[in-house]
């Protein structure tokens, strides 16, 4: 199901339709819009807010200035799979939005931009901790929890998302908007099947994240770091020669942290060698304009998760795609995002990615197993990280420039390590790619059913 383009299309509206909606922009009865409201009337469906209820909890967590809590924010959320990579902050520093208190099984609803469908289920650990403003938080009454949220996440919900927000120069959507949209009712049967299925996913993801740590632990210990602690301070001393050489005058180019990592890695006991010098980079450009109407994937920096590495890809048309997508991307590359590099958009190309197209804001280089999957932990750690933070230029849009990540030190650690890493990497990217397709069988599986019983 596609939604509304810039093409113009004539549409006879009946009075009583602009009358029950009380809407009378042009886009709101597109005809995509108004079969999708078709498909849902004709089969058991109630608006969200006769199968559920928003809750109306708050905390102001200024009231303990030094207590931590746990937060979500929208861009917390990954819309590709509900999962939250929470920020944990005390009271004292918690942004004036941190208000609304969540429960287990509540589903947020992102306002904001809720085209982008970002939408999560509330999981056990952040039971009575608090959310963004932004989100609507909704406690279902007659419905399987696991159920709404996964038909949430399907396109029937998703277009009725777009359909409020259409012709609004900011885009959201009203608490009443969203109490408004369809919910299918299937048997109790059915939706505990697809609960079953989401459940399925859950543990697939939970095994993919012990994965990671399993060969996050494994590298911190052969590298001396699982309680790595770095120096904040600011006040230091520099010599002149230091800045002569470095030709940097910022104070944070001289902290501390970042000569403890030296000395961390040469205590380490293992060979140093620049990145350059084990990964090559890959030089390959694409102009999507030479093919206007050819309907590409499309790869921009917001759209790797920090937190789990996963590459949420849209689909644009060549004439779409902005002058800063010209990388092609292949099965296997390695790719770093050379803005705010410190938050960790590192990742290796899924074989659905084969020739997507992708910002030039990527730092791309091919590495052969083990050592790519090495690398992808390896950068991954704050000893990485810092490292690709160091010569950021820019303090509003920090950016690395490429001649700095070839500078940037990797340990080359036992290849028989290397491949015990590596193994773990491919496997917490195989449960991944389980996790995702379960879900997304889940999503087909309401579809279908919608789309069964409507006709």
């Amino acid at each position: 199901m596609s939604y509304p383009n810039n093409k113009m299309i004539d549409l006879e509206i009946k009075y009583n339709q602009l009358i029950e909606k009380m809407r009378f922009d042009a886009e709101h009865y597109h005809p995509e819009f108004l079969k999708l409201e078709e498909y849902l009337k004709k089969i058991n469906s109630l608006p969200l807010e006769q199968v559920s209820e928003f809750s109306s909890l708050r905390k102001n967590p200024e009231n303990e200035p030094y207590k931590e809590f746990l937060y979500v924010d929208i861009s917390n959320v990954n819309i590709l799979t509900g999962e939250i990579n929470i920020e944990i902050l005390r009271g004292n520093e918690a942004p004036s939005r941190a208000r609304k208190v969540v429960k287990e099984n509540d589903i947020i609803i992102s306002t904001v931009r809720p085209n982008r469908n970002a939408v999560a289920i509330i999981p056990p650990y952040l039971d009575n901790q608090i959310c963004s403003t932004g989100f609507s938080v909704i406690k279902t009454k007659k419905i399987n929890p696991l159920f709404l949220f996964t038909y949430l996440k399907t396109k029937f919900a998703v277009g009725q998302f777009v359909r409020f927000i259409m012709a609004s120069m900011y885009p959201a959507i009203s608490q009443d908007e969203i109490g408004s949209i369809l919910i299918p009712i299937p048997s109790e049967g059915f939706q505990q099947m697809i609960e079953s299925n989401v459940r399925l996913s859950f543990e697939k993801r939970k095994e993919a994240g012990k994965k990671y740590e399993e060969a996050n632990k494994l590298l911190s210990e052969i590298l001396g770091i699982e309680e790595l602690a770095l120096e904040e301070k600011k006040t230091i001393e520099v010599s002149f020669n230091e800045i002569r050489i470095s030709e940097r005058f910022d104070v944070e180019y001289f902290l501390p942290k970042f000569f403890k990592i030296i000395e961390i890695l040469k205590n380490a006991g293992f060979k140093l060698e620049k990145l350059k010098k084990i990964c090559k980079e890959v030089i390959r450009y694409i102009n999507p304009l030479e093919k206007p109407s050819h309907k590409f994937l499309y790869v921009e920096i917001g759209d790797i998760d920090v937190r789990t590495s996963d590459i949420i890809s849209k689909k644009a048309l060549g004439y779409e795609i902005p002058t800063s997508g010209r990388r092609f991307l292949k099965e296997g590359d390695f790719i770093i995002s050379t803005v705010r590099p410190t938050r960790g958009a590192i990742t290796i190309v899924p074989k659905e990615l084969d020739s997507a197209v992708a910002s030039t804001a990527f730092y791309i280089c091919n590495a052969p197993s083990p050592l790519k999957e090495y690398l992808f932990i390896f950068l991954r750690t704050p000893i990485g990280l810092n490292q690709l933070g160091r010569p950021v230029i820019g303090a509003m849009y920090p950016t690395l420039k490429k001649n700095h990540i070839y500078e940037i030190l990797i340990p080359l650690i036992p290849t028989g390590t290397q491949k015990s890493i590596s193994i773990l990497v491919k496997e917490y990217f195989s449960l991944r790619k389980e996790s995702k397709e379960i879900f997304e069988k889940a999503k087909k599986e309401i579809e279908g059913f919608i789309t069964k019983n409507s006709k």
